[in-house]
Formats: structure tokens, C-alpha cells, sequence
């Protein structure tokens, strides 16, 4: 091991196990914490921005580094400052690490554009020599970040600076030298500013687990910090609760929504021995889970991994970019060498040095690049980084997967069938809604919506019984009512079905969900519900269509007949059915072989796969933090106008780019012949060069236009 690694990974145990922070100043609601911590070089504020703000009830978070202090706001209740400070006291392993350390040095500075600014503006007023000594003091880093690029990587665009820089300051013409440091640092701020706030942006997708679940040991219950359990911790986890851990359960029974993670839209029944998964919720029951996947090694703690490597690459156009303006360097260098040797005109070479192409061609990309990210996000789309814009812009194929995704994943009820002569439809979903109205589930959910919505009238009923995972049953008028699926009503309770075999076929061929009703042992109707489709889906699939994609496709795992509807009803051009996870990445696939560039919408954990599969991933805005870590885009808020707004954002900025690129190279190599002809001097050239160069960054910060600034109408 590394000597100098292993005492800077000392150094941040120590920090983590000395954290010390105290009240500086506290009102109700609010609170300034101060300590030596809070300044450390390795900390990530984004990070423990996050963590704090994770904590229910705490509502904004500010740390400012060089004040070594953080304030906090919250609604104001002790709780809520207790788990505050708690958190304080004992802060995650991921908020100091040695690379963020190794890095922490390249924050943006804006000390030097201000020095740089200052000394332009104060040398028309300033004796001779006082312009001397303080322009060489003023450029001296460019010069000496020249010199050291020279001895460590050669012939390279700070060579090429430092040059340029150097020449003007020998020729006395100081003007030169500080507007072209002045641009140079300009550039640099603008470049690390956008990259460090669009990296809080990815970086706020981590939500670490703050909150408190209760643990059995030795048969008392406790209540604890998430955080501190461990491998063999027997979790309890009762209904509306999330869990918390990948575990196996020991005791009860429970009716858990997976929905976030395996994309399925109705709730499943978890018994002993079954798995649980971390990020699913308990809706119904109680269960005691004992943990084996905790902390990092949970489903929903994987996301921090993949974001940080995401921060880290770059668009094959940016590569190109620089490999093209470092490669210009040399040829820059030769042609001045040449026009000195043959002119001895040192004016002219000068002329020659005062031109590159690497400020417009190098900075110009990655600012298109980082403002398109602060153009989507601000819209509710997250696109990580360049080789996500870049890939988003050359999609010809949008492949959706249905459940949570095209549909909403909210159940709604098509059908109400009665079986008997006495009862219309309107009456058995007044009965039905009777019962369930006292259930927390998504189907009882719908059928008490529908019944409200129609203004139906329920029956008076006697105290219902929840059969977990099963259905409901009550008395009316002294006869036994049964709601549920038909494993309870035939299975457990003996009732006929011989009466409904074409009827459910047909309904279950459709893809819906079925709600059976049986009232004193004798089924008398049936209650079909299916997933809401997404009103603006229509309008989506189109608009993508206009902005250039050849083809739209639905992934389901429906029957046929429901997803043919469903592919027409939307103008999708094609839609596969019947198919499992493993399929979806299967005929992406087989997309892709026949030369299709893919995007994948999806949302569950078992879309990962797909995600991963498909030339760009798109997460909805409720999809699993699996899916969220591992697509390249992800949708901030709720629906799929944000994958049009991707698609639009990132072809935009292609285009962008492409114009910055042509202009960056266009106008200075006009320069670059002026200078050679010696039609420019080095003053002209710096004016020229450095005014085209900040109009094409200019060009660059102002961003696309874009017309998609609300949800599209639906068609």
C-alpha cells in the first residue's frame, strides 16, 4: 500500500471519529453548527447535504467551507433536532473519501479573474515600470503552468499560452498579455463553476437513509438509526413502513408494493422465508426481517457508486475536441518557428503565437455540454453528463416498458359486471366500495374513487375483516359480503365460479385485474380494474417523432390483446407482449444488431438490465434508485414529458456544439492566415482572436432554445 494513501485514509478515519461540532447560534427551527470538520478538504458538501437533508422534517441545508459552518432549517419540533444532531455526531463513511480529498484542489476560483480584471483596467493609469512589475507578478501561473506542461506532457495548449503570454510580456505590450489571462482564468471559472454545479445536481440524487427503524433484541423492541444496523438484526417493519434492509423474513405475514423495484403494480404476499428488498413498502401486516444486505450493500444504496463514476466521463465529441486542439499546438508552434526564421519578424510570429484554437474548441464543448444539463434539470430531466447528451441526440429507436411507465401504475376501474338480476353495475361497485373503503390498497383505492366519482350511496355494514394478501369480508343485512381475488373466494371460502369462466377469461385476456364479489356464498359480480395510461403519452411519442426518432416501441409482459390496444391507442409503431425481464434486454438487443441507436424508458429493478443494455437509459421520476443509478438520464418529475424534453435539449446541443466548432475553427484559422501574411498585428490578433472566442463561450453559456417549455397537449 501507498504510505502517502494509507495516512490520508487515517487522517479520515480519524476525522470521522472525531467529528466535533457545536451550536454556534440556534432559534426555533434553525440552527448554525461550527467545526473544523465542516472545512475539511475531503468533505462532500453535496454529500452531506444531502444526508441532511434526508432527515425528515429538516428542510434547507447550507455549508460554507471556509466558515466551517453549516445551517440548518426544520419544522421545529425536538424530534426532528434530535435526529439532527445525531446525525451530526456520526456522519457516513462516504462523506470523506481520499479521491475527493486528492481533488478537493480544483474548485473554481474567482480571486484570479478579479486580480487579472483589476490589473487591465488599472494599466492605462499606471507608470511604466509599476505596469512591468505588476503584469509579470499577474501572469506569472500561466507561465509557470506553461513550463511545467512542457517538462511533464510536451507540446500542449498551456505551452501554447504561456508562449503567447510571455512573447507579449517581453514586447513590452502588457495589455496583450493581461486580456489574454484574463480570458484564460474566465474560461476556467466558467468551466469548473457549471462542472461543480452540475455535479451537485447528479450528485442530489443520493438520498442517504437517515431515518430510524425499530430492531427485536432478545424480545424487546428498539428503535434505532438506520445506519447502525447490522448483518443478523431482526427488523421489524410494520404497514406504511419502508424497508429499510435486503433481508429474509422470520415472522408474519405482509402485503408488500414492489412496484419501485420489480415493476409489478399490484402488491405480492410476503411470508416466512420469503426475501424482502430494501426500498419496497409494507402496505399491509407485520413482518420481522433479518437483515443480511445493510448500509452500502442494500438494493438502494448502490447508486452512489455509479454516480460518481458518471462525473468522471466525457462525450466522444468533447475527446475529439480537445485531441483535435492539442494536436494544433504543434503546427501552431512550427508555423511561428518558420515565419520567424524566414521574416525575422518577431512581430509577425508573435501575431502567429496570439492565436489558438483550444479556448473555443476545448472550453466551448464541455459548457454546451454542462449548460444543456442545467437547461434539463431545471426542467426536471437529469442527464448525466456529455456522453448521455451526446447518445440521447443520436437515438433513432425510444423503447418504453409499460407498467409505471407508459401507464401510471394507478389502478382504475373499466368494468363492473353483475351476475345477478337485482343489482346493476352502479350497485355492486356501491357494495363493493362499502367494504373497502376501510382498506389501504391500490385496488380498494379505486374501486372507493370510482364509486365517489359516480356519487354512489354505500351500504351499511358491520365491522370488516382484512384477510392479509386475500380480500375483505363484512356483514350486510345480516349476509356474509366477500371481496377479492378468486384464490380467497373459491379456494378458502367454497364459493362457485362456474358461473364467470368466459367473463374472466376475456377480462384477464384484456390484461386487467379482477375483484371478485360474493355476497351470502354466491358470486355476484365481478369488478375489472387496469392501469391508468399516461394522459400525456400520446403527446410525448409524438412529439419524439417530430425531433427526429424513427421509431417508437412498447415492452410489456401483457397479454396480446391489451397490449395491441394500448400500442394503437398511442401511435406506437411497434409493441412486444408477453414478455419476461430477460426479454426486454433480448430484443433491445436484436434492435441494436440490426443498427438501431437505442433509449430504454423504464423504472422498476428489473428495467435495470434493459437500462443498462440500451445505448441511453431513462428512469421515470418514481422509478427504483437501481434504475435511477443506472440509467443516463433521469426524470425528475412525474410523467414522460421529460423524455421528449431529453430527446429536444440533446439534439439542440449537438447542434450547438457542431456550430461552435465551425465557427472556433473558421474564424481563427482566418486569424492564424492575417497573422501569417502579417496584415494583423500580435494586438489585432489577441482582439480578434480573444473577441471571437468569448462570443463562441458567450454562444456557448446562452444555451438551446427550447419550445417544449410545459407539458405537451394531449392529440
Amino acid at each position: 500500500m501507498n504510505p502517502e494513501s494509507s495516512g490520508s485514509a487515517s487522517q479520515i478515519g480519524k476525522m470521522l471519529a472525531g467529528v466535533d461540532l457545536e451550536i454556534a447560534h440556534e432559534l426555533p427551527g434553525r440552527m448554525r453548527l461550527k467545526g473544523p470538520f465542516l472545512s475539511h478538504p475531503a468533505l462532500d458538501i453535496p454529500f452531506f447535504e444531502a444526508y441532511i437533508l434526508a432527515i425528515e422534517g429538516v428542510e434547507d441545508v447550507r455549508i460554507n467551507r471556509k466558515a466551517s459552518s453549516i445551517v440548518i432549517e426544520y419544522h421545529g419540533n425536538s424530534h426532528t433536532r434530535e435526529l439532527i444532531l445525531s446525525s451530526l455526531a456520526v456522519p457516513p463513511k462516504e462523506a470523506l473519501s481520499d479521491q475527493r480529498y486528492a481533488d478537493a484542489g480544483t474548485e473554481a476560483d474567482v480571486s484570479g479573474i478579479i486580480m487579472s480584471g483589476a490589473v487591465l483596467l488599472a494599466l492605462p493609469v499606471l507608470p511604466m515600470r509599476l505596469k512591468a512589475i505588476i503584469s509579470w507578478f499577474s501572469v506569472s501561473p500561466v507561465i509557470l503552468e506553461g513550463a511545467t506542461t512542457l517538462v511533464t506532457g510536451g507540446l500542449k495548449v498551456e505551452v501554447l499560452d504561456a508562449t503567447a503570454v510571455s512573447l507579449a510580456m517581453l514586447r513590452r505590450d502588457y495589455f496583450t498579455a493581461n486580456a489574454v489571462h484574463l480570458l484564460l482564468r474566465t474560461g476556467e471559472y466558467i468551466h469548473h463553476t457549471t462542472e461543480t454545479n452540475s455535479d451537485r445536481m447528479i450528485r442530489s440524487l443520493l438520498r442517504p437513509e437517515t431515518g430510524m427503524a425499530w430492531v427485536e433484541e432478545e424480545g424487546t423492541e428498539r428503535q434505532i438509526p438506520i445506519s447502525e444496523i447490522l448483518p443478523g438484526h431482526l427488523v421489524v417493519v410494520g404497514a406504511g413502513d419502508l424497508i429499510p434492509i435486503d433481508g429474509r423474513i422470520e415472522q408474519g405475514t405482509a402485503l408488500v408494493n414492489q412496484a419501485s423495484m420489480t415493476g409489478e403494480s399490484v402488491p405480492v404476499r410476503k411470508e416466512i422465508g420469503d426475501t424482502a428488498m430494501s426500498g419496497t413498502v409494507v402496505e399491509e401486516g407485520r413482518i420481522k426481517i433479518e437483515a443480511v444486505g445493510v448500509g452500502s450493500e442494500t438494493a438502494t444504496a448502490r447508486i452512489s457508486r455509479y454516480i460518481e463514476s458518471s462525473l468522471k466521463t466525457k462525450s466522444i465529441t468533447q475527446r475529439k475536441s480537445e485531441k483535435l486542439a492539442d494536436s494544433l499546438v504543434p503546427l501552431t508552434f512550427a508555423l511561428g518557428g518558420v515565419i520567424a526564421v524566414l521574416t525575422r519578424d518577431l512581430q509577425r510570429a508573435t501575431a502567429v503565437f496570439m492565436v489558438d484554437y483550444s479556448c473555443a474548441i476545448k472550453l466551448s464543448t464541455p459548457i454546451c455540454i454542462k449548460i444543456a444539463m442545467y437547461q434539463a434539470g431545471k426542467k426536471g430531466v437529469l442527464v448525466k453528463g456529455g456522453q448521455a447528451i451526446e447518445a440521447m441526440g443520436e437515438v433513432d429507436t425510444v423503447v418504453f416498458d409499460k407498467t409505471g411507465t407508459i401507464t401510471t401504475g394507478q389502478f382504475e376501474v373499466t368494468d363492473c359486471i353483475s351476475l345477478v338480476e337485482d343489482l346493476d353495475g352502479d350497485g355492486l361497485l356501491a357494495l363493493a366500495a362499502s367494504a373497502e373503503e376501510h382498506y389501504s390498497h391500490p385496488i380498494a383505492d379505486a374501486v372507493v374513487r370510482a364509486a365517489k366519482e359516480k356519487s354512489l350511496i354505500f351500504y351499511d355494514h358491520s365491522e370488516v375483516d382484512f384477510i392479509v394478501a386475500h380480500g375483505v369480508a363484512t356483514y350486510v343485512d345480516e349476509k356474509r359480503l366477500l371481496i377479492g381475488n378468486e384464490h380467497f373466494l373459491k379456494d378458502d371460502e367454497g364459493i362457485d365460479f362456474s358461473s364467470v369462466p368466459e367473463i374472466k377469461s376475456r377480462l384477464k385476456d384484456e390484461g386487467k385485474a379482477l375483484l371478485f364479489v360474493a355476497l351470502d356464498g354466491r358470486l355476484i359480480g365481478v369488478i375489472a380494474l387496469s392501469d391508468t395510461i399516461r394522459p400525456e403519452a400520446q403527446a410525448v411519442i409524438a412529439r419524439l417523432k417530430e425531433l427526429g426518432v424513427r421509431r417508437t416501441v412498447m415492452l410489456t409482459g401483457d397479454d396480446h390483446t391489451r397490449a395491441k390496444a394500448i400500442a394503437e391507442s398511442l401511435g406506437l409503431d411497434e409493441f412486444y407482449s408477453e414478455l419476461l425481464p430477460k426479454d426486454k434486454v433480448s430484443k433491445i438487443a436484436e434492435f441494436q444488431a440490426n443498427g438501431s441507436k437505442v433509449a430504454f424508458v423504464g423504472d422498476g429493478i428489473n428495467d435495470a438490465p434493459a437500462l443498462m443494455e440500451a445505448e441511453v437509459g431513462i428512469s421515470m421520476a418514481q422509478g427504483s434508485d437501481i434504475a435511477r443509478a443506472t440509467a443516463e438520464v433521469v426524470l425528475l418529475e412525474e410523467g414522460l414529458v421529460g423524455v421528449a424534453l431529453a430527446r429536444e435539449v440533446s439534439v439542440k446541443t449537438m447542434g450547438l456544439i457542431r456550430t461552435n466548432f465551425g465557427l472556433a475553427v473558421g474564424i481563427n484559422s482566418s486569424i492564424l492566415i492575417g497573422a501569417t501574411l502579417g496584415w494583423l498585428s500580435p494586438l489585432a490578433s489577441a482582439i480578434l482572436h480573444n473577441t471571437s472566442t468569448i462570443g463562441i463561450l458567450l454562444n456557448a453559456l446562452t444555451g438551446v432554445s427550447l419550445e417544449q417549455n410545459q407539458a405537451p397537449k394531449e392529440r
